[in-house]
């Protein structure tokens, strides 16, 4: 049989099993142990050691599975995005890129839609744009995020929140006296564009009667009488 060539499927598929990275149900975390395909599984979980050491699990050993699986899958969540959005099967695709990492057929969740419910609702992740998670729904369409509740980063997001009220408070102030010069320039404006008032008839009559110049004629004049001249070289 010839070699697979690159970047086809059997050459994906045989790189991915050099590596480890079979499919999850075909692994056995009680025996730290990869099998290649469904066959291969089946031997495995009916051979002689696995059956020594199932025997000897304990629901206190499921329960330290489920919780070391839960503290990993959030510590890489929280180091690899903090509190940004991701798809829950990409990241955990991320997550399983270790290969010691704790399965979660070893836990006591049977599905990665469960496991979010769980730390949906014990606050430990946000889920976005789902009012409510069905034990059916496809992982790859589920949005999560981590949810960081330490003292420090609670501090930090109290620091951001007071900065933002008081860069809010600042803006505002720049606004309102933005709009009084606005309105104050309008104002100003207008009464540049007002003409100056026209004196109105009424106001002109008022303004003619208060200059009235008195002026009086008498019918008959008197005539002054002359005086006559006396003849000095008159007889009398």
């Amino acid at each position: 049989m010839g070699k697979a060539e690159f970047g086809t499927a059997k050459y994906i598929s045989n790189q991915l099993k050099a590596r480890g990275l079979q499919k999850l149900r075909f692994y056995c975390q009680i025996c730290q142990k990869q099998c290649r395909d469904d066959n291969g599984f089946q031997s495995h979980i009916k051979s002689p050691s696995h059956l020594r050491k199932i025997s000897t699990v304990t629901p206190k050993d499921i329960d330290q599975y489920t919780r070391q699986f839960e503290h990993d899958f959030l510590r890489l969540l929280h180091m690899g995005h903090g509190e940004k959005k991701i798809e829950a099967n990409k990241f955990y695709n991320e997550y399983i890129q270790d290969k010691h990492h704790i399965h979660m057929n070893a836990t006591r969740y049977t599905s990665l839609t469960k496991f979010i419910q769980h730390l949906s609702k014990a606050g430990k992740v946000r889920v976005h744009g789902v009012e409510e998670l069905a034990d059916d729904m496809d992982p790859g369409q589920i949005l999560i995020s981590y949810i960081d509740n330490s003292s420090d980063n609670m501090l930090k997001k109290d620091k951001l929140r007071e900065l933002e009220e008081n860069d809010k408070h600042e803006e505002d102030i720049r606004q309102s006296l933005l709009l009084k010069q606005i309105e104050f320039g309008k104002k100003i404006e207008q009464m540049e564009e007002v003409p100056e008032p026209q004196e109105t008839d009424r106001e002109q009559k008022a303004a003619a009667v208060g200059k009235v110049s008195l002026r009086l004629e008498t019918k008959h004049k008197v005539k002054k009488k002359k005086s006559k001249g006396i003849n000095v070289f008159k007889k009398a």
